[in-house]
């Protein structure tokens, strides 16, 4: 592990940093038993042997998000993605760290501990025959049966370290594995394209097997090596430059300005929130320009097609070796139906010469097509649900103080808040026993100020971080009773009470206004006064606001109960009534919803509230154990 410490609000971790910001550590998944050092040849792992392949092999996974797809693989022990790499060759890598296929590490964490961790391994592939007619032409080692592939270590996330690998391994005809190729961590770049010759009789059989393992230290989401591009054909020479393939690198809906989500009640209620429009990144490996169309489609939940700009009305020549961009008009969806309508987005791209490389070895996905769906969900999210690191604040040598830390988010229209979904990250350290309170303020004090001026609505006591057994890694924490929210600007966040890295999921893809500059939604305080979080955290932690239904979160996984005061009649016109337990010694404060203080006395039972103005009021009881608890009213 590559850091120093710093005097810093956060801690951002991230190959190439002079100084400590932001903590950011990459997410993907994968699981396997520990195997010694020393050991170069694996028993096999059989985690679901479905069928018995022919040449050529090809995979470029771009299918859909998520796991390998079993007529290729036998595990699911990587995780398909395409917002981990850089520049990758087309739509989707598999990924490569510490983390076991529901997210969690498989080992206690531990930087001293080298471990095998991630595994990638082939279905049987038939090397000893091929049928030509009725006729049988068995392989042999003069055929050039070569296997190549691209990597990259790191891309957007962590670098593997030196003493990191990551290795192939060939099934040989005794069923031992054996490595016959390997690559060192430690350095970072562009997608590399390797090759390895499969020329020995060993491993010409009729259930030949290949494996890619990562060797590294036990430490969670960090170490990443990105896998692409794979292809075993006979004929072949070692670094030849045969590929012609045309595909979509990547996609963007570009539905919201800032936000990835905004609830769908909110942006017909406002829709100037209304983003940039889709678009598209189509990747051209050839070594000559090729003429390409374009075009997209988008439908509803109801599979009726809302937007349409087909091929003949965009064509251009694509750059060799490079990266070509089509955007399309800022989109308008505010007449869809239900609370929560599905967006599916089919993005094509048509090159018209030079695209035969994927035919050529059978490819079973088409990287000219990607379908991506949206689900306008009732929150406000910054992030889109894929953790490239973690997030935390950094002490250094401030010594045992509390910290807080909080992003701005702008609701723009009332509603009620019911909960926050947060991804807590799990890398570097165990910090699964340490407790924090999640907050949210109407304002915090100005930048530079001491934070006496901080306007505080909600908080609750979390006793550890809560880490969700799925991909997604989002926990759903609700409220006992909804919050209501004019619109506005609010603060989430969280406060702690002692020197740590909480470890909130971390998305780098994020970028404010698309720009490579800070996010200016930031803040930290650890010296008593707020601040910015730094130029280098430019990505967003994930933290969401959840409103809407509660029926909506049906998929939630965790509800929090807030000690509250009971207050009636709500609504009130002189008095209102307070019943809560061992209040006395309290003190009681009335906030209206623009973060003004009109009432600060001793805590009573019976509070005179005719003086207000009729709207919305927040009550404050501050215990004598600095315990807050809290309730809103309406003055008529």
């Amino acid at each position: 592990m590559r850091f120093k410490s710093f005097i810093s609000a956060v801690f951002l971790l991230t190959v190439g940093l002079t100084k400590a910001q932001p903590y950011v550590r990459l997410q993907p998944l994968g699981h396997r038993t520990a195997q010694p050092v020393e050991n170069t040849v694996l028993k096999q792992i059989a985690w679901g042997i479905s069928d018995t392949l022919t040449l050529p092999f090809f995979e470029d996974f771009s299918h859909e998000i998520g796991y390998p797809q079993s007529d290729r693989w036998t595990d699911n022990l990587v995780w398909i993605n395409n917002s981990f790499p850089k520049k990758a060759p087309n739509f989707g890598v598999a990924t490569f760290d510490h983390l076991d296929a529901h997210g969690n590490p498989y080992h206690t964490l531990d930087k001293r501990n080298m471990v095998f961790a991630d595994s990638l391994t082939s279905q049987p592939i038939n090397l000893q025959f091929k049928l030509i007619g009725s006729q049988t032409i068995n392989y042999k080692p003069t055929d050039s049966i070569y296997i190549s592939f691209f990597v990259q270590r790191q891309g957007i996330g962590d670098a593997p370290e030196l003493e990191d690998s990551l290795l192939l391994y060939f099934k040989n005809i005794r069923n031992e594995w054996v490595r016959v190729w390997a690559l060192p961590g430690g350095f970072v770049g562009d997608f590399k394209e390797y090759f390895a010759p499969i020329a020995h009789y060993d491993y010409l059989t009729p259930n030949f097997q290949f494996r890619f393992v990562n060797f590294t230290k036990a430490t969670g989401n960090l170490n990443h090596w990105h896998l692409d591009y794979i292809r075993i054909e006979k004929n072949r020479r070692f670094g030849e430059k045969t590929i012609q393939d045309v595909g979509v690198n990547q996609v963007s809906s570009g539905l919201f300005m800032d936000y990835s989500n905004v609830p769908f009640s909110h942006y017909r209620y406002n829709n100037s929130i209304r983003g940039t429009g889709p678009s598209l990144i189509a990747k051209n490996l050839n070594s000559i320009a090729v003429q390409t169309r374009f075009q997209l489609s988008i439908f509803n939940q109801y599979n009726k097609q809302v937007y349409l700009k087909p091929f003949s009305a965009s064509t251009r020549n694509l750059a060799a070796n490079g990266d070509t961009t089509e955007k399309y008009e800022s989109l308008l969806f505010d007449s869809l139906s239900t609370a929560t309508p599905k967006l599916k987005y089919i993005y094509s791209i048509n090159p018209q010469s030079n695209d035969i490389t994927p035919d050529n070895y059978n490819a079973e996905t088409n990287n000219n097509t990607i379908i991506q769906s949206h689900t306008v969900m009732p929150w406000y999210a910054y992030d889109d649900g894929s953790a490239e690191g973690g997030f935390g604040l950094d002490y250094a040598f401030l010594g045992n103080l509390k910290g807080q830390f909080a992003m701005d988010f702008n609701v723009i229209k009332s509603d009620s808040l019911r909960g926050l979904a947060v991804y807590f990250n799990q890398s570097l350290t165990d910090v699964s026993a340490r407790s924090f309170k999640l907050r949210i303020w109407k304002a915090i004090s100005p930048i530079g100020r001491p934070d006496n001026q901080d306007q505080l609505i909600y908080e609750v006591s979390m006793a550890r971080p809560i880490y969700s057994d799925s991909i997604n890694g989002f926990s759903y924490i609700f409220f006992d009773s909804a919050l209501y929210l004019p619109a506005g600007k609010y603060y989430v966040g969280w406060l702690q009470q002692m020197p740590y890295v909480l470890n909130i999921g971390y998305d780098n893809n994020y970028r404010y206004q698309g720009k490579d500059q800070s996010n200016p939604h930031l803040y930290s305080n650890l010296l008593g006064s707020w601040e910015f979080a730094g130029g280098d955290a430019k990505g967003t932690p994930m933290i969401r606001m959840l409103f809407g239904e509660r029926i909506e979160y049906a998929f939630s996984n965790k509800t929090i109960s807030k000690p509250t005061l009971a207050l009636y009649p709500n609504p009130c016109v002189d008095y209102i009534h307070l019943n809560g337990s061992s209040n006395e010694g309290s003190k009681i404060e009335i906030w209206d919803i623009s973060g003004k203080l009109h009432l600060h006395a001793d805590y009573s039972n019976r509070i005179f509230v005719g003086d207000l103005m009729p709207g919305h009021y927040y009550l404050r009881c501050i215990g004598k154990n600095s315990q807050i608890t809290y309730n809103h009213f309406i003055k008529l």
